[in-house]
């Protein structure tokens, strides 16, 4: 009986990978944990309680160190750098008043880099515990 809980769970990831579609994951941050998940094959995005010009200013820091910096538009709230030779493009978009959604996507020429959006996720997640 304990097998057909495990069993059901694999059989779900399976039939979710072979359709194409990426499972959910979650990220480990620090002391506490951050969900997020991936949402595409080069996106991976999550939703924080922090306010928009923290996460903005957390993910402009985050960027300036692993990358260059190409174009910065506060207003439309959009970042896009170059990490690890992939084009990364940082969402900051407020969901409400009290919460706002954080989407990483990253290509390196047409490939998807879902890694490295998951690793710039993660370290503007840290960068907002400190």
């Amino acid at each position: 009986m304990r097998n057909l809980g495990l069993r059901i769970f694999l059989s779900c990831f399976l039939l979710a990978s072979l359709s194409g579609c990426v499972a959910g994951v979650l990220v480990a941050v620090g002391a506490g944990a951050m969900g997020g998940y991936a949402v595409s094959r080069d996106t991976f995005e999550g939703v924080s309680s922090k306010g928009q010009d923290e996460i903005w200013d957390a993910a402009s820091h985050v960027l300036s160190i692993m990358g260059e910096t190409k174009d910065s538009d506060r207003k439309s709230g959009t970042i896009t750098a170059v990490v690890s030779g992939a084009k990364v493009t940082v969402s900051v978009i407020p969901v409400s008043l009290t919460a706002t959604k954080l989407r990483i996507k990253a290509r390196k020429s047409i490939f998807p880099r879902i890694a490295i959006a998951q690793d710039v996720y993660a370290k503007i997640m840290h960068q907002l515990e400190q």
